[in-house]
């Protein structure tokens, strides 16, 4: 077994959205049942005794998701926070930036970007 590393970092965002509903008085069956995971893998995120060293894979399975969901928001994977769904829909469109090195990576991202609005249109036409 790996040691546990204790780096103090910020929970993501979509953790501390189940930790809210938590809070609220939602039990974890209900939370689990809503976002389509394990009782036991809710239980241990929120407990912080998640054994995964990192929550990298957790984040792309269920992040957008919970965010989704709780939120009402997209999980801009670039910004590594929610998004309205007009602010992903701005981003997407934004012509290259040859100017800003912080813009042109965005707008990169926004091109391999799962949830990009525009891709989805047009795999659904």
């Amino acid at each position: 077994m790996l040691p546990r590393l204790n780096l103090a970092l910020p929970d993501p965002e979509w953790l501390v959205l189940l930790k809210a509903e938590r809070e609220g008085g939602k039990s974890v069956s209900a939370i689990a049942r809503e976002i389509n995971m394990k009782r036991p893998s809710v239980s241990m995120l929120l407990n912080g005794t998640y054994p995964a060293q990192s929550l990298d894979l957790v984040t792309r399975k269920h992040g957008a998701k919970i965010v989704q969901l709780y939120r009402n928001e997209v999980l801009c994977p670039h910004l590594r926070q929610g998004i309205s769904a007009e602010a992903c829909q701005e981003y997407a469109a934004r012509p290259m930036s040859t100017s800003n090195p912080d813009k042109l990576q965005h707008w990169s991202a926004c091109k391999h970007c799962p949830f990009n609005p525009i891709t989805l249109e047009n795999t659904n036409d």
